[in-house]
């Protein structure tokens, strides 16, 4: 990967490092330094806006819940198939992206969604392209996640199978975290993906998660610019050709119009013209532990803010969950232990956690690489996801970013299941390498720290009906 141009570049012009607080933009003019982090008047509507739009669908809001354990689903347990139709879809995109929880903060209201994302920004747009789904027309669909309901913004689109189109609002992250909120798009677009995906399979209709897509062709099909908005992953109903070709002119819909060129360089960077395959789906798990049906498990979840650092989880709260959340997955992944029962505190490449690569009490270390947030001390286990830079291109890294965020997700999923709690956690980049034992060219993704919960989550509402809640602040610094 050329470190000078394109996604290479963004990661090393956005990768924090000591010495220099995270919200203070690096000293490089291709970085915008005229742009407040967290500024209320500049603050981005959370969806996307489409006045005048009156063709809507509303989507029918009593969940038609399939009963199938969340631990079932996420070990690749074949459920049975049931009809395709709006209420089976409308299960799928609450699942993934409804508003499940409201509070307001600072005078604003913020809508949580089913699937966590990076500081509360859900900067995700969510479109459904429908082909002979029961009860919607066949035709291109932005999903609206606080009403619950389908806007209709453009015609059929060429191709057999239903997909839903997951795209990202680079400022809407950009606002708080500046141009790094480009790596936040794809974490964000994998924990979505894995709710999404496992929605669609406890329902049995196959979901095919692709990566690799005609950028131009898709940005059409919804009405996304490229540079405000564009699209980062596909998810197909069955082993049909995705229904991606544009059918007609799309209704663009309305977002602010401010651009992060480092971000729209990076994305242009890795656009290509073809359709990939879908990615492995990895070996099914024997032997699942009971839980909860996923549909519960997803309304329970939520992003831990703080955990109970006095308290230990069983060594199957690691294990099971990262043979779960890592099935099909190419990245690595290491795991600092804190507080496992029966596993030594030390930093372990996965999945070997006999021989710690370093022995003993990393919680201070961790909290140190991890800006001072509570939670990578706190937890039981922190998930680490890492990769070579050399070993991608610009449309890799992208991918690298999208399977760690769906990593993320699996395992937030996983936690709850088993009764822990999950988070997802940044990091001074340059600190990891040497962490880690492996060359500066390593990039690291994602933390993800799974531990006790020190508070249980009010669990989330029906589809147009979230419960309202108080925002917990999470712990900074040592306790």
């Amino acid at each position: 990967m050329n470190l000078d141009s394109g996604a290479g570049l963004l990661h090393r012009l956005t990768s924090y490092e000591p010495g220099r607080e995270w919200d203070v933009p690096v000293d490089d003019p291709r970085v915008r330094h005229d742009l407040v982090p967290n500024d209320p008047a500049t603050l981005p509507p959370p969806v996307k806006a489409f006045p005048g739009t009156s063709d809507r669908i509303a989507l029918p809001r009593e969940l038609d819940d399939p009963g199938v354990s969340a631990t079932a689903v996420l070990a690749g347990v074949p459920a049975p198939a049931r009809p395709l139709d709006a209420g089976q879809l409308g299960r799928v995109l609450f699942l993934g992206a409804g508003v499940v929880r409201t509070a307001e903060r600072a005078g604003r209201r913020i809508l949580f969604r089913a699937a966590g994302s990076a500081g509360a920004r859900f900067p995700l747009e969510l479109y459904a392209s429908t082909r002979g789904v029961a009860g919607i027309p066949d035709g291109v669909h932005w999903y609206d996640p606080e009403q619950h309901a389908l806007v209709t913004v453009g015609p059929a689109a060429t191709g057999t199978a239903t997909t839903l189109i997951i795209t990202g609002v680079p400022w809407r992250t950009g606002w708080r975290y500046a141009e790094r909120g480009w790596r936040h798009l794809y974490w964000d677009a994998g924990t979505v993906l894995a709710q999404l995906s496992a929605a669609a399979d406890s329902a049995g209709l196959a979901p095919r998660l692709r990566s690799l897509f005609p950028d131009t062709t898709v940005s059409t099909l919804v009405g996304a610019d490229g540079v405000h908005e564009y699209p980062l992953a596909l998810l197909t109903f069955g082993d049909g050709e995705p229904a991606i070709g544009p059918g007609g002119p799309t209704v663009p819909g309305e977002l602010p119009k401010v651009e992060l060129p480092l971000c729209t360089a990076a994305q242009r960077a890795g656009d290509r013209d073809e359709l990939g395959k879908p990615w492995p789906r990895g070996s099914e798990l024997p032997g699942p532990p009971p839980s909860d049906s996923l549909d519960e498990v997803i309304r329970r979840r939520g992003s831990q803010r703080r955990m109970d650092r006095s308290r230990t989880l069983p060594r199957t709260a690691l294990e099971w969950p990262m043979a779960a959340a890592l099935r099909g997955v190419r990245v690595p992944h290491w795991v600092a232990v804190h507080g496992v029962d029966d596993v030594a505190p030390g930093l372990y490449r996965w999945p070997d956690l006999t021989r710690p690569l370093h022995a003993g009490d990393l919680r201070d270390e961790l909290l140190r690489i991890a800006l001072d947030q509570g939670l990578a001390g706190d937890a039981a286990y922190v998930a680490i996801a890492a990769t070579a830079l050399s070993g991608l291109d610009d449309r890799g890294y992208r991918e690298a970013q999208l399977e760690a965020g769906l990593v993320e997700g699996r395992l937030h999923l996983a936690a709850y299941a088993l009764g822990a709690g999950a988070s997802g956690m940044t990091f001074l980049d340059s600190e990891l390498p040497a962490l880690l034992g492996e060359s500066t060219d390593l990039a690291t993704l994602i933390f993800t720290c799974v531990g006790v919960p020190q508070y249980a989550s009010r669990a989330g509402g029906a589809p147009g009906a979230p419960v309202a809640v108080r925002p917990v602040m999470p712990r900074l610094g040592r306790p």
